[in-house]
């Protein structure tokens, strides 16, 4: 009989025994840095949406007047 699992990838569920592993042996977590590394698509780093954010501000800013 086979198991049922809820990951849909080797990969994932190699992310999910990593992730236990380290709750249990108290391993801190990984820097931002290496988590945006990994993170899925459509991920938008905070310092890429400020830079956004700060160019729509300036060229709103004129029209606001």
């Amino acid at each position: 009989m086979q198991l049922r699992t809820h990951y849909v990838s080797p990969a994932a569920q190699a992310r999910h025994v990593i992730d236990l592993t380290a709750k249990a042996w108290r391993i801190p977590p990984s820097s931002p840095h290496a988590l945006a590394r990994r993170a899925p698509h459509g991920y938008v780093p905070l310092r890429a949406l400020r830079r956004l954010r700060a160019a729509t501000m300036l060229t709103l800013l004129p029209h606001s007047w």
